[in-house]
């Protein structure tokens, strides 16, 4: 099995190249594919720089060039549920893109295309499956079961979470705008930039996936405060913690 990872920020995934074992690097369409293993896989990881369209660049890339078998998305994303709190982890059972919508449109004469739809594939949320899921979850719990950070920006251990996540080519920090996401999407639990399009590229190519977030912010006013500080200090850690435990999980399947 070779397996993909990307992460939307050198910060995302600086921990996991520093384990990284690298035969080559390959630039493509100015991104570093690494080529090499680990924690005992044949992997990538690139980073893909941040939006649905970077996104879905690379993974086509990691597809089509590296014939990767598995595509694993980590990084950070801000809360929209109120339950979710600064630390907590988010594991994607179905992803959507939340500025996609179409609706005005008529597929024919009788028939409007759903809120969020995409044309010609009829899904508005793209699956994740379930027992990907399930692994990832084990690897988070005994991740964070055997590690502990204790700083300013978090005074405890996260909770996980697996659900609903939302992707678009915004950064959401007005309370305005989450209120309008939580109204139209009530079982979304947070939004980032990325995964929704890595998972309709995956998803049209038969590859199955997996996008694991790492909360760093509510996505209201205070989003921008210490961002990428959180982001070096707790979240990259997570990212690889949990990739960590989880790549030979993906091994046994």
């Amino acid at each position: 099995m070779r397996i993909g990872i990307i992460g939307a920020m050198p910060q995302e995934i600086d921990r996991i190249e520093m384990d990284f074992e690298a035969e080559r690097i390959e630039q493509i369409a100015g991104r570093a594919y690494h080529i090499g293993r680990f924690a005992g896989a044949e992997c990538v990881l690139v980073f893909s720089r941040w939006g649905k369209v970077a996104a879905a660049s690379t993974a086509t890339v990691l597809i089509e060039r590296f014939a990767v078998d598995l595509v694993i998305f980590t990084g950070v994303a801000g809360a929209v549920s109120p339950a979710l709190n600064v630390g907590d982890i988010v594991i994607a059972d179905r992803l959507l893109q939340h500025d996609f919508d179409v609706s005005s449109v008529g597929k024919n004469a009788t028939e409007m295309f759903a809120k969020f739809e995409i044309p010609l594939l009829g899904i508005s949320y793209f699956p994740v499956d379930s027992r990907l899921v399930e692994l990832a979850d084990h690897a988070a719990k005994e991740y964070l079961a055997s590690h502990s950070f204790q700083t300013p920006l978090l005074k405890s251990k996260g909770n996980i979470y697996i659900g609903t996540i939302a992707s678009g080519d915004q950064f959401i920090a007005h309370p305005n705008r989450l209120e309008e996401l939580r109204s139209a999407i009530p079982d979304l639990l947070c939004v980032e930039m990325e995964g929704a399009a890595v998972a309709q590229v995956c998803y049209e190519y038969g590859i199955p996936y997996l996008v694991i977030r790492t909360i760093s912010d509510k996505a209201d006013h205070s989003a921008g405060m210490d961002f990428i500080t959180f982001i070096k200090d707790i979240a990259q850690h997570y990212s690889h913690g949990i990739v960590q435990q989880l790549i030979p999980k993906l091994l046994t399947m």
